[in-house]
């Protein structure tokens, strides 16, 4: 009876372990990808930002930010930032980013040809939300956003959530690279959250400097100098590397 109790002991101890390390196989997958989603968009918003010469050039091809030109140029900012392959696109949630990003730039065509409007707008934040409205409309369970701190936020759609704020501050107070969580939910369903942080990089400075870094102060007076960006909002007068917020990806059972 001690044989046969031992032996069931055992069967049921190496289920537990198969079980296990099945879902930490799982949990990993999940991570991987989430992480994945977040840097295709962080590489789509650095090429957006490195590109607004062109963005705002006049009378000029501009055939590199549609279609599949585009998202080449994605994945080679992929590559260059993150020193990595671009991940592959067998995952229904990089296929439906892409495609997404693909409608965005298309959506802005007529914008970006408009030889009529000297700055288009066109900046890394807007491109940002209208990529993140387009996928929760595609329903498969993903929902990406770039927040900050409540009073950095310009854009109040933005506005941060209880998880969000605590992942800024436990990315700051442990000056983490990134923050994952698989023990929460999202709008009462079980799910996986997880944020990037962005800092300040040269060619955000422009709007989120301090007015010397105003491109609209350029040739005048420091007198004159305005702290007002070409967006209409007040600069934030950060600098190099300061925290600047970041992005928000929520994986969620639909």
């Amino acid at each position: 009876m001690l044989k046969i109790s031992f032996f069931i002991l055992s069967l049921i101890s190496a289920n537990y372990a198969l079980a296990v390390s099945h879902n930490n196989d799982e949990d990993s997958k999940k991570s991987e990808l989430i992480s994945q989603v977040a840097k295709t968009y962080q590489a789509s918003m650095a090429f957006i930002f490195q590109n607004q010469p062109l963005i705002n050039q006049q009378r000029v091809d501009k055939s590199q930010l549609f279609g599949q030109a585009f998202i080449l140029n994605v994945k080679n900012t992929y590559k260059t930032k993150f020193n990595q392959e671009f991940p592959e696109q067998s995952s229904p949630v990089i296929k439906s980013l892409i495609q997404i990003m693909i409608e965005v730039m298309e959506s802005n065509r007529t914008l970006l040809y408009d030889d009529d409007i000297a700055f288009k707008g066109f900046i890394p934040a807007i491109f940002a939300f209208q990529l993140s409205e387009k996928l929760s409309k595609k329903n498969i369970g993903v929902k990406i956003k770039f927040t900050s701190k409540p009073k950095q936020i310009r854009n109040q759609l933005n506005q941060p959530d209880f998880w969000e704020i605590n992942a800024m501050n436990e990315v700051q107070k442990l000056n983490l690279e990134s923050y994952f969580d698989d023990q929460v939910s999202y709008l009462g369903k079980p799910a996986q959250r997880y944020f990037l942080p962005v800092k300040m990089q040269p060619f955000c400075l422009s709007c989120h400097g301090i007015p010397a870094d105003n491109p609209l102060n350029v040739g005048k007076p420091e007198a004159q100098w305005s702290n007002i960006d070409r967006t209409g909002f007040p600069m934030e007068n950060w600098s190099l590397n300061d925290f600047g917020g970041g992005i928000s990806i929520t994986f969620f059972d639909k």
